[in-house]
């Protein structure tokens, strides 16, 4: 299942030894799955029993590194820091010191990490490139089904570590359980139509939106003189009124007739027939740059690939946003060429027949 080799696992001794020689603790949790077995020959897989210790340390460092990556050449900073200072080198001296207190991450698989809090369980598995932090698990065990057998958790992501969270609920990263991320693209009243449509399949297949969403999306439809009673009132929906946008959206979807021609749920993976065609437009939006090349690929992972039984016609997609996510990958190519490559495999998807189920 883990598609590596499995050896026995770190006895007691072991693991106090691995954690006095890098200084970090494992979680609970984290330490009974080594402990049951000890995943090794795959360089994706730390092997915390025969592994180089300074491939080990640089796993370890990653995490931090990135973000100390982003603050030099991305302008990041965290707000909590307090003012950032005017110099490069000053405002790295003060990160990497604030960085020392933050909560250790632990690399489980590749990229993935989970909060090395010792005596504790449960903290959501993240995926971690920079600061580019999703959630891949709401714990070791939703994450390995998640990953491996590609069940995707039908509970709600949620962050629980300090600092790391940040980039979840506050900051730059991207949860592939929060609303997804896009600009409006619809040039005609057909494709806000399309939109508003496909809003109403994201919503069905249990993904959630904020409100300023929804409103755009009205919007956009009426400037582009759709018709509907409702579409006014959603557009115009004064702040105050936000939580109203929900039930008003869904006026405005009877009122289209869109809500009837909803796909239905009647095949033994759930909404099949509306996460392939979630996975179509979220591809389209890539490649139009309406969605950003690693927010929609991890969805798509996340929500098609994972929650459609892996269909192969997607793997070559998944692999090039592991590629993008991957510390190792990273080094060999640049961020633009890794997002270029889930463009480019996107745009080859859109040309073949749909779906693409072989």
């Amino acid at each position: 299942m883990l598609r590596t080799q499995i050896g026995p696992g770190l006895s007691e001794r072991e693991l106090d030894a691995v954690e006095t020689r890098f200084g970090f603790t494992f979680s609970a949790d984290h330490r009974v799955f080594l402990a049951a077995g000890l995943p090794y020959g795959s360089p994706r897989w730390p092997d915390w029993r025969n592994g180089d210790p300074e491939d080990l340390a640089e796993r370890l460092a990653g995490p931090v590194e990135g973000v100390l990556f982003d603050v030099e050449h991305n302008g990041f900073w965290y707000p909590a820091w307090g003012p950032r200072p005017g110099g490069t080198c000053e405002a790295l001296r003060i990160a990497r010191s604030e960085l020392a207190a933050v909560p250790q991450l632990v690399p489980v698989y590749s990229h993935r990490y989970l909060p090395g809090t010792a005596g504790e369980c449960g903290h959501p598995v993240l995926s971690v490139h920079q600061t580019d932090v999703i959630i891949y698990g709401n714990d070791l065990a939703d994450y390995i089904r998640n990953e491996f057998t590609g069940r995707a958790s039908s509970l709600p992501a949620r962050a629980t570590v300090d600092f790391w969270s940040y980039f979840v609920h506050g900051g730059p990263g991207t949860d592939v359980a929060a609303p997804l991320p896009y600009a409006p693209y619809a040039v005609s009243g057909q494709e806000a139509v399309e939109c508003l449509r496909m809003l109403a399949l994201e919503r069905l297949i249990g993904r959630q939106h904020y409100p300023h969403q929804l409103i755009e999306a009205a919007l956009t439809a009426l400037l582009l003189e759709v018709e509907s009673e409702s579409l006014p009132l959603l557009a115009g929906l004064p702040r105050a009124e936000h939580e109203s946008a929900g039930a008003l959206f869904d006026q405005v979807l009877a009122e289209l007739g869109l809500t009837e021609g909803l796909p239905a749920d009647d095949t033994d993976v759930p909404w099949e027939a509306a996460r392939w065609e979630l996975v179509r437009w979220w591809l389209r939006m890539i490649v139009n740059g309406s969605l950003a090349a690693g927010a929609g690929g991890d969805v798509i992972t996340y929500e098609g690939w994972g929650a459609l039984a892996r269909p192969q016609s997607l793997r070559p997609l998944v692999d090039k946003v592991d590629a993008y996510n991957d510390w190792e990958a990273i080094r060999h190519s640049t961020p633009d060429q890794l997002a270029g490559a889930i463009v480019a495999e996107a745009e080859r998807l859109l040309t073949g027949p749909w779906p693409p189920l072989h």
